[in-house]
């Protein structure tokens, strides 16, 4: 499960489901059936319409080793597309809700490769309710070089949720993050700052 490199080129939705096609075709070859969870900005790119390009592919930990030829085709990608050695990772493991389940808060956006009737890779997002959850937890508004897209991306999820206040996107945040939602005085200060702040128009995401 590779961390840490440094980030290298951006990548779009098609160059991601690209990789992800080569992924499943490899995972096929080796008979072999996987689920993947994308979190952070590439599953907002998979599943909206307000995010377009992303560094890298946060995932939960698979519950196996890393089988050699699913590593071997990740470095594969990395190297032929100039990507970071660590695009796909599962460093986010730890941030991840243990209230949420596979079922009730993920989506599937696609299985892989989009040739076969029978993708060998399914790949899941959050919900949006889970994903604003994430967004409120992690609370990167305030950070210099993130801060603007957070905030865009926090607002979009709470018009696709249509929200109408502060304090329900904490009642969204308390399903998954009671501890945090229990004392959400950075939250909903910073919510009320960016709360009427410019949104894509007509914010989509699957649900």
């Amino acid at each position: 499960m590779p961390v840490g490199g440094s980030l290298s080129k951006r990548f779009t939705r098609d160059e991601l489901i690209a990789a992800f096609d080569r992924v499943g075709r490899a995972a096929a070859a080796n008979r072999h059936h996987l689920e993947l969870a994308v979190y952070g900005g590439s599953a907002l790119m998979l599943a909206s319409n307000f995010r377009y390009a992303s560094e890298d592919v946060d995932i939960a930990e698979l519950h196996y080793p890393w089988p050699d030829w699913l590593r071997q085709v990740i470095d594969d990608i990395a190297r032929e597309n100039g990507w970071s050695a660590d695009w796909l990772n599962d460093a986010v493991t730890f941030h991840l809700s243990e209230h949420s389940t596979r079922e009730r808060d993920h989506v599937l956006v696609g299985t892989f490769p989009r040739s076969s009737e029978d993708g060998s890779l399914k790949v899941y997002v959050p919900s949006a309710e889970y994903m604003l959850a994430l967004k409120l937890k992690a609370m990167r508004v305030m950070d210099p070089a993130k801060g603007p897209q957070e905030a865009s991306d926090i607002i979009n999820l709470v018009k696709v949720l249509d929200l109408d206040s502060p304090e329900a996107a904490i009642e969204v945040l308390g399903r998954y993050f009671p501890k945090t939602a229990a004392d959400p005085t950075k939250q909903i200060f910073i919510l009320r700052q960016i709360w009427n702040m410019e949104s894509a128009d007509a914010p989509a995401y699957p649900g």
